[in-house]
């Protein structure tokens, strides 16, 4: 069996409050070390990334357990309205299956999209076929 190899990155996002914002950033679980990225442009957006998958923060009385809604929970609510974070994650085990998905969060909302399955969705579009359906893992 092979090992799941992932990288995270986000676009730049504003927040309310950065000194929480690293607090989170901090607490969460991942793979590997988190990193804090600062927009060059001077605006004042943040946003973070790492090699490996990320986890979620510690929940209940037990640190080792950790929750990804929580996680996204606790960036909301430090998001600026009117701004969102795009958390992307691409990942692959050797040849065998290659992951390529989003996680969007806004104020009010947070919501997943899968590039395999959009690419699907597309090609049934294009072909006029709503049946169609392939294997993209090996």
């Amino acid at each position: 069996m092979a090992n799941y190899y992932a990288t995270i990155r986000t676009n730049y996002f504003s927040v309310t409050d950065e000194a929480k914002f690293r607090d989170i950033i901090d607490t969460c679980s991942a793979e590997d070390e988190l990193h804090v990225f600062e927009s060059n442009d001077g605006s004042g957006k943040v946003g973070f990334g790492c090699y490996g998958s990320v986890y979620g923060i510690p929940v209940g009385e037990d640190d080792d357990e950790s929750d990804l809604d929580a996680l996204y929970d606790a960036l909301q609510s430090v998001l600026v309205e009117g701004d969102a974070i795009i958390i992307t994650e691409i990942g692959f085990e050797k040849l065998r299956f290659l992951i390529a998905c989003c996680t969007i969060i806004t104020k009010n909302d947070i919501q997943g999209i899968d590039l395999r399955n959009k690419a699907i969705d597309l090609a049934r579009d294009m072909l006029q076929n709503p049946d169609f359906t392939t294997e993209m893992d090996y």
